[in-house]
């Protein structure tokens, strides 16, 4: 059954945060150090008497992927086992090669060039996309968007950004820029797809960063990179869904979809790492089985806290409920997580009591 209307839709995700869970998760956080909240527990991991790390990420993604593939969303159906199966095999033995990905972008080398160079700054950085009118553009409109905008006023020239968000700033803005149009995908069933999985990547490469530097004490460039390259994971495999799709003569549908996204976003993610030659920390992430230390913990953080920011601007969750959902990931220090978090917001949290929280 589809769930379109407005009730089936809130319904939905009434059962997936509940008002009331979040609430007595809420009244749950017992533990403060600093002024902020240590400890809360997941309503949906309290119900069901699990692990609730894995709980609560694994709803975290469940929200993601509900505001991607919107208004498609199935409840209770089952996937399309034919076209599921088809296009596993089409990923499988698809040719991973430079050539059947999608083009490396031209200034990548350079970017990578200058962010090893411990003489290079922030103006020398952007001088690599200063030379185009259109990818300036694209970087002032990134600047000013709610990952990277620190002020009401808005960011109107390459100086100004600069100036505002440093040298590790504009790498990352950069790194965006050049990505962010082999992400484009037209999909009439999904038609919020793009925008999503792009907004979600764009926050993603921001948490990761942030993380990297005052968590994980990794290297923030190959961080930013594991939340971009994720993001092109994931349209890379509606991309190949969509074919396989058109070859069977059978329509999408949202479970099939949510699999795929699930099982196939960092695998294919690697292999665009290493056909476009990224740093090896970034292929080496995507691959690791462990995800409880270094770069891989530090994407893991960086998906789920992406997924929460979206889902508390889209109005489905409170940004206080995605806080205590975030809490129940292991490995960031309280302190480090309400930075991270208030810089994906760019206020903070404290002052929205007027937030509901669970509200669909």
């Amino acid at each position: 059954m589809s769930i379109t209307g407005s009730n089936g839709w809130a319904g939905w995700w009434g059962r997936l945060f509940g008002r009331a869970g979040a609430r007595h998760a809420t009244q749950q956080r017992t533990q403060r150090h600093d002024g902020f909240v240590a400890e809360a527990v997941a309503p949906a991991a309290m119900a069901a008497g699990g692990d609730t790390d894995a709980d609560a990420e694994a709803r975290l993604h469940s929200g993601l992927y509900a505001l991607a593939l919107h208004p498609a969303l199935d409840g209770g159906a089952a996937c399309h086992g034919a076209l599921l199966e088809a296009t596993r095999q089409a990923l499988l033995s698809r040719d991973w090669s430079a050539r059947q990905l999608p083009r490396r972008p031209q200034l990548l080398p350079q970017l990578i060039q200058t962010v090893n160079d411990p003489e290079s700054s922030a103006r020398a950085t952007a001088a690599i996309i200063g030379q185009d009118p259109v990818l300036t553009g694209n970087l002032l409109r990134i600047a000013n968007s709610p990952a990277f905008r620190m002020q009401e006023r808005p960011v109107d020239s390459l100086q100004r950004a600069i100036t505002l968000v440093g040298t590790e700033g504009i790498r990352q803005i950069i790194s965006a820029v050049l990505v962010q149009p082999v992400m484009h995908l037209q999909c009439s069933e999904f038609p919020q797809f793009s925008t999503i999985i792009w907004e979600h990547a764009l926050l993603s490469s921001r948490a990761a960063a942030d993380h990297a530097r005052t968590v994980s004490q990794q290297d923030p460039f190959a961080a930013q990179w594991l939340g971009l390259t994720q993001g092109l994971g994931a349209a890379l495999v509606m991309k190949q869904l969509l074919q396989e799709a058109q070859t069977l003569q059978v329509p999408l549908d949202y479970p099939t979809a949510e699999a795929l996204l699930r099982q196939w976003t960092l695998p294919v993610a690697q292999r665009v790492a290493a056909a476009w030659e990224l740093p090896a920390p970034v292929h080496e992430a995507l691959q690791a089985s462990n995800t409880n230390s270094g770069l891989p913990r530090t994407l893991r953080f960086a998906r789920a806290a992406a997924a929460a920011s979206l889902l508390a601007r889209h109005g489905h969750i409170g940004k206080s409920q995605g806080l205590a959902w975030l809490e129940q990931l292991p490995g960031t220090p309280p302190h480090a997580l309400l930075w991270i978090w208030r810089r994906l917001h760019g206020r903070p949290v404290e002052t929205l009591a007027d937030e509901h929280d669970g509200d669909a």
